[in-house]
């Protein structure tokens, strides 16, 4: 009768346990309808029935024998509970570095101090290594109309290049290339005197250069 008692503290505490962490890590599951809440549905199911199985298994094997008593299936209990939130929290944690990822990867590109200007390419533009390193080599492309902010230019490097900034980071633009941006004066940075043309090498053209 004790051993049966002991079972079932062991099951409910794994079905408190397990709803706990299934809600720990289905924190970010999406909401789209009912095939996105199926799947959350059987994620939750699963957890908790696992937690209701194994916390009376693991309770068991910990508790064999004369070693059932209320200070060991106390520990047991704890050590349990302990082990599963931490995986729990262990996921949410890296479910929620990469929704900050998506998010920043989301966030428009905007003017500041070092990159003033804004542009935006009218087409697929390639991106190179920094010239001033040595060979220039093709690095990633820029997709059209995407936002691009301007810093200035190297005009004594061949090929010239342009130091700007797109959601993938700093990235260096030849000058072949800045024809193919269009410059969006109404989104620079405040104050800023806008460019006359996307010639960053044209004298007098960049202001604050």
């Amino acid at each position: 009768m004790k051993r049966l008692a002991a079972l079932v503290v062991f099951a409910v505490i794994g079905a408190i346990t397990g709803s706990v962490a299934a809600c720990i890590v289905l924190a970010f599951s999406p909401v789209c309808g009912y095939d996105c809440e199926s799947h959350a549905t059987g994620i939750w199911f699963f957890i908790t029935a696992a937690c209701v199985i194994g916390f009376p298994l693991l309770g068991h094997a910990f508790t064999r024998g004369p070693r059932l008593t209320l200070k060991r299936g106390f520990i047991v209990s704890a050590g349990l509970v302990t082990t599963v939130l931490f995986g729990a929290g262990c996921f949410y944690v890296v479910d929620l570095r990469r929704h900050y990822a998506d998010a920043e990867a989301a966030r428009p590109v905007s003017a500041d101090f070092d990159f003033m200007y804004m542009s935006i390419a009218t087409r697929d533009v390639q991106t190179y290594t920094k010239a001033a390193d040595g060979e220039v080599k093709p690095l990633s492309v820029i997709p059209q109309w995407q936002r691009c902010t301007v810093d200035g230019a190297w005009c004594d490097t061949n090929p010239k290049q342009a130091h700007m900034r797109c959601k993938a980071g700093v990235v260096y633009v030849n000058a072949a290339d800045w024809s193919a941006f269009s410059l969006v004066p109404k989104e620079n940075i405040l104050g800023a005197v806008p460019m006359k043309s996307m010639n960053l090498c044209e004298p007098g053209n960049v202001p604050d250069n």
